[in-house]
């Protein structure tokens, strides 16, 4: 039976609908993996100046992610883990201060190493402030201030409230200190409501410019400084939030005002919650729901969330974005159209035919 030249066109035709069609396909929202080329636990994730994320090591490694590529940053932290990271100056980790295991690397012109584990590091107007699980280092003229002696503080944050600028150190164990910028010398108790004995682990700013602090009882907010702590019902009050990102941009579908996304890093898994925030304060809209994902990625507590395109970054161990992603076995369907338009070209009518028998010696 002779193959029309039209069955062949369209067999071809698709084959290169499939093969074009297969990584266009729409596959949801998933998790995947982003993985370093080396193998070393990641330690710290941070911003790195036009778009790309710096992301620290347990063997001492920084690396920057540029477009979808990782590339090592030539760096030589004598093996040590990578505990804080900036983006100071402009993402540049060669020029601005790092926070090691055994101490602070490239510390600011005219000041002493600092020789002991690092937990956080900020920059404020008077100078840098560091974070150790001995209190804290307050850069002076050639020489540190020591703050909180003896208080294992874990993170800071700094924040604009009521014409002033705060400093607030999250501890282990012993809630949140608070100082104003003007006087970073005079540290006071800033934890009340806070459960007792809490731990620390995460702040974060609403747009309105109320405080978040994630502890080990979930998620607590305070109107300004030294006001009372309330707790922000999400179905997470007896897990750690070990870290929080409020996406300012990202508004809920109803679009209503003074309502974003927050997601949460615990012990479990990512997960995602509604804020709404007005005069009275903050609450959830929902309790959060956990973000599904593959039982061998996330194994670990996630400690860092970065936005990062039309999703989100995070660290638990390697590296994870979660966001709009195309149809899991897209490759399957291109590799159908491959064939097909083989399958085509080789049914297309004009190949030269086949000897049949007799034809030679006719």
């Amino acid at each position: 039976m002779k193959t029309t030249r039209s069955i062949a066109l369209g067999i071809a035709g698709l084959g290169l609908a499939l093969l074009i069609a297969g990584p266009l396909l729409p596959g949801g929202e998933r998790v995947s993996r982003i993985d370093l080329p080396s193998a070393g636990h990641v330690t710290d994730l941070a911003p790195g100046g036009n778009g790309s994320i710096l992301a620290g090591t347990q063997d001492g490694e920084i690396w920057r992610l540029i477009d979808g590529q990782w590339g090592r940053v030539a760096m030589d932290l004598g093996g040590q883990p990578v505990t804080a990271l900036t983006a100071e100056p402009v993402g540049n980790p060669t020029q601005g201060p790092i926070g090691t295991a055994a101490g602070l690397v490239n510390p600011p012109p005219g000041m002493p190493p600092l020789t002991m584990r690092i937990s956080d590091e900020i920059a404020t107007d008077e100078g840098l402030i560091v974070a150790t699980g001995k209190g804290l280092w307050l850069q002076a003229t050639g020489d540190w201030q020591q703050a909180l002696p003896d208080v294992n503080v874990y993170r800071l944050e700094r924040q604009e409230s009521d014409g002033g600028t705060y400093v607030h150190a999250g501890t282990v164990g012993g809630g949140v200190f608070s100082a104003s910028d003007s006087a970073l010398l005079d540290w006071k108790p800033n934890r009340d409501g806070l459960p007792e004995g809490a731990y620390i682990f995460t702040f974060a700013q609403t747009e309105a410019g109320r405080l978040l602090a994630g502890t080990d009882h979930g998620l607590y907010w305070q109107d300004a400084p030294f006001q009372p702590w309330r707790p922000l019902k999400t179905g997470l009050e007896k897990s750690r939030v070990l870290s929080l990102l409020l996406a300012a941009d990202t508004r809920t579908e109803d679009g209503a005002p003074g309502a974003y996304r927050a997601w949460i890093g615990s012990d479990k898994g990512l997960y995602r919650a509604d804020l709404v925030e007005d005069a009275d304060g903050i609450d959830a809209l929902a309790y959060a729901s956990l973000i599904e994902a593959p039982p061998d990625h996330v194994r670990f507590g996630i400690s860092w969330i970065l936005p990062y395109g039309d999703g989100v970054l995070f660290s638990a161990g390697s590296v994870y974005r979660y966001g709009p992603a195309g149809f899991p076995g897209w490759y399957w369907i291109s590799l159908a159209g491959v064939l097909l338009i083989l399958l085509g070209g080789w049914m297309f009518p004009g190949r030269e035919p086949d000897e049949t028998p007799g034809e030679a010696s006719a």
